[in-house]
């Protein structure tokens, strides 16, 4: 049986932003799967042309309908195809399009969803996207919240959990710091809201490190919160705080607003980053991995961010080893690639029997 891992070529950011995809094309060839790459050019890298008129938008999408008729040739019928979600330099029309092909070759199509944009957006689905997702043979879902949420929007494929991302490092993590109440906060800093309401805040003992791109209002940090610059997504030893922070949206006492609701059904991840670099991670109760990291000991839920203080300082240093214990075993599995490596181990020996 043929295996192919399809993703598209993609600009190499200075971000995290590509590092989820790249890692599934590497954990996937690792597990027999060639990688079908489709190389065009993205809808950003042709607006930066100025390239807008009727004649250009219209060369531009039968360029993009050309390519994926030229690559569906090359699919053998019967194929095993991992087809990374979503397929954005296509859009949805011709993403739809491209899995319907598929279908019709009798390829056992999985779907490894990584984000839902439309969703993240505006919260409803649109009609496009979920016709794609029922396009599927099976789902790689981030947990069973985003499985439900589909449900509720008429998408009924079988699905399966991945919880956390993989992160593929080379690099063993740091010693921790020392100082429990140091925390890393990583990601884009001006888009996250609440990093503004919480600088009215005043906490005792709190150390907040950001990561990201340069923030524009660093002069109006109080003392405990300090920005301390950006990293590759490899180099995981940047970060050395005894705690990574995964909130987002409008509010500080609960997840508000589009951003924060989003956090209700996915699995972000910079959980995965922290957890490769072997920090225990703090999230909203609200999360949908809430539940994951209580059941297997990798970090603390909070109701609000106003408890970091109360919550961090309760800690016994035999809880904080028993927590740090967890973390490492389950940063050794995401460096390695286990969580989707061993799905689609599972989804090769279901086809083969």
């Amino acid at each position: 049986m043929e295996k192919i891992v399809v993703d598209y070529v993609y600009k190499n950011y200075f971000s995290a932003r590509s590092k989820a995809r790249e890692d599934v094309n590497r954990i996937a060839q690792e597990n027999g799967f060639t990688p079908f790459l489709i190389n065009t050019r993205t809808t950003t890298e042709q607006s930066a042309e100025g390239k807008q008129g009727f004649v250009s938008k219209l060369m531009y999408n039968f360029r993009k309908f050309f390519i994926l008729c030229t690559s569906l040739l090359s699919i053998k019928r019967g194929t095993l195809v991992l087809f990374q979600y979503p397929f954005a330099p296509f859009g949805e029309f011709f993403t739809l399009f491209f899995c319907r092909c598929l279908k019709r070759k009798k390829c056992h199509l999985v779907l490894l969803v990584h984000d839902l944009v439309h969703y993240r957006e505006t919260e409803v689905f649109n009609e496009k996207e979920i016709k794609i997702l029922n396009t599927a043979s099976e789902l790689i879902v981030h947990n069973g919240k985003m499985q439900e949420l589909f449900k509720s929007f008429g998408v009924e494929r079988p699905c399966r959990y991945l919880w956390l991302f993989d992160y593929l490092t080379d690099e063993t993590p740091n010693p921790l710091h020392e100082d429990p109440n140091s925390i890393a906060f990583a990601g884009a800093l001006d888009k996250s809201i609440f990093l503004k309401k919480l600088q009215d805040v005043s906490f005792e003992r709190i150390q907040l490190h950001l990561y990201g791109g340069h923030p524009k209002d660093t002069a109006n940090y109080p003392e405990w919160m300090h920005y301390i610059g950006r990293f590759s997504p490899e180099n995981v030893t940047m970060l050395q705080e005894a705690w990574g922070l995964a909130w987002d949206g409008e509010g500080i006492d609960s997840l508000q607003g589009v951003i924060g609701n989003y956090l209700k059904y996915i699995a972000p991840h910079k959980v995965s980053l922290y957890i490769a670099a072997g920090i225990p991670v703090i999230i909203s109760k609200e999360s949908a991995l809430a539940e994951f990291v209580e059941k297997n000991k990798l970090g603390i839920t909070i109701s609000s961010l106003l408890e970091l203080d109360k919550r961090i300082s309760e800690f016994e240093k035999e809880e904080l080893q028993i927590i740090r214990k967890h973390v490492a075993e389950m940063s050794a599995v995401l460096r390695a690639g286990g969580r989707l490596g061993r799905i689609l181990q599972d989804i090769v020996n279901n086809l083969v029997k």
